[in-house]
């Protein structure tokens, strides 16, 4: 499939014992054997110490292995020479072998060769990266039920339905005269298939929430002790602590990692009216967080006269709410109706708030055998969902049995797409974007 060799350096950038170029195309070994001192032949799967030479140069000493396709990661003919640590070295080394003829990888085309050629599947191919890119152990986890192949296994068991679906309305649209479709039945069992897929997604996106991070909005009025919540969830400055009411004119995010479970914090600028255009502007986007937010902290001074109107607000909107009362250090709290009594200012009570974060955010974290883990592959299952659901209202309005058909067509289509056996090159060179050079 492709006439072209691509290297490039798999390991991190940077000194350290061992960097590892990754070459991958056609006849590999026989194009830039020249540069590999050692056997005329190396055989797969065996580790040779070599000399890299470029003619007369001397670039390193290298331990090289070849992996003869298709049984490599790509499914190409590969080798992988690991070099000693020193960015100049790999430089050296690269340059030649592009002098050599082969060209430098674009991010992910390893892998993009590997699905190209039919090594796995573009789910796999997603999961590879979240394993590579997790920053908890949760978000790890789910990565690793990913590539093992349960989403993969559910997706091509719905294929099959969809297509023992449409096989029966074609034999209809081919012989009119002869056949004549179940409506009543097909109605039936692609209702049921709706429902199967639309429970899956919504019962298996959790793994796409431990990737991004829980949206945690820390809201309240002003100098209320915002600012320093995060602080003390973070364990540093972060966040500038002032005395005076408004210094947070904007919102700031930060990641944190809850014994293995991602949360993205955002200190949001309080709440109250505003007394410039900045200010109005910071208030806006502090709205806008919680109503992104899984889950809203509203942190209240218990000293303090405050409005009650925000939190009923959230109550309202079935928020995750944990209403958190600031500043015990100041003097005793009465927990009333508090959640969690706190003081952001000397850490007491924030081990508590921590464990409330978990208690909270439990149903969106759990992990089932097969989950989603990021928002293309979500994003496929509810167009096949839309789609099935064309099709019920096709048959419901008695619409012409070819519309039927390539409602059940296009649901089966997008499950092609998420799967990677229909897709074309933009999108491939989207998702591949975001991995690293190396893989």
């Amino acid at each position: 499939m492709f006439e072209d060799i691509i290297c490039a350096l798999s390991t991190p950038r940077g000194v350290s014992a061992t960097s590892v170029v990754r070459c991958s195309g056609p006849r590999v070994q026989e194009r830039i054997r020249y540069l590999i001192s050692g056997p005329r032949s190396l055989q797969p799967r065996r580790a040779y110490v070599a000399e890299f030479v470029e003619g007369d140069r001397f670039i390193d000493e290298v331990v090289v292995v070849f992996f003869e396709g298709p049984a490599s990661y790509t499914g190409e003919d590969m080798l992988e020479i690991s070099f000693h640590g020193n960015p100049i070295i790999v430089e050296n080394a690269l340059e030649a072998l592009f002098r050599a003829g082969s060209r430098m990888a674009l991010p992910g085309e390893f892998t993009k060769r590997a699905v190209l050629n039919g090594k796995f599947d573009l789910i796999k191919a997603e999961a590879i990266n979240a394993l590579i890119t997790s920053k908890t152990e949760r978000a790890l986890e789910a990565a690793v039920k990913s590539f093992t192949g349960g989403l993969s296994e559910e997706v091509v068991s719905f294929r099959e339905k969809m297509i023992r679906l449409l096989a029966a309305v074609e034999v209809e649209l081919n012989y009119p005269d002869e056949v004549e479709t179940d409506y009543s039945s097909l109605r039936g069992e692609l209702l049921d298939l709706r429902n199967e897929i639309a429970h899956f997604v919504n019962s298996s996106e959790n793994g796409i929430i431990l990737s991004r991070g829980i949206k945690t909005a820390i809201v309240g009025e002003t100098n209320v002790g915002k600012s320093t919540l995060l602080n003390a969830l973070l364990k540093r400055d972060r966040a500038i602590v002032s005395d005076l009411p408004g210094t947070t004119r904007d919102t700031i995010e930060e990641d944190l990692n809850i014994e293995g479970v991602l949360f993205n914090v955002v200190d949001t600028a309080g709440i109250r009216e505003a007394t410039d255009a900045v200010e109005e502007l910071g208030i806006k986007r502090s709205l806008k967080a919680i109503e992104e937010a899984d889950l809203v902290i509203l942190l209240r001074d218990p000293h303090d006269q405050e409005n009650r109107d925000l939190e009923e607000d959230l109550r309202n909107g079935r928020k995750r709410l944990i209403v958190a009362a600031n500043k015990s250090d100041i003097r005793k709290i009465e927990s009333g109706s508090y959640d969690v009594i706190i003081s952001a200012r000397t850490g007491e009570g924030i081990r508590d708030l921590e464990k409330l974060m978990l208690k909270k955010t439990d149903d969106i974290t759990s992990i089932e055998d097969s989950v989603i883990i990021s928002a293309r592959q979500k994003q496929k299952l509810s167009d096949s969902v839309d789609c099935i659901d064309k099709s019920i209202e096709a048959i419901d309005s008695l619409i012409t049995v070819d519309v039927v058909s390539t409602m059940i067509e296009q649901a089966a289509r997008s499950l092609d797409e998420l799967l990677g056996t229909n897709v074309t090159e933009d999108l491939l060179n989207r998702i591949f974007g975001d991995f690293c050079v190396g893989k």
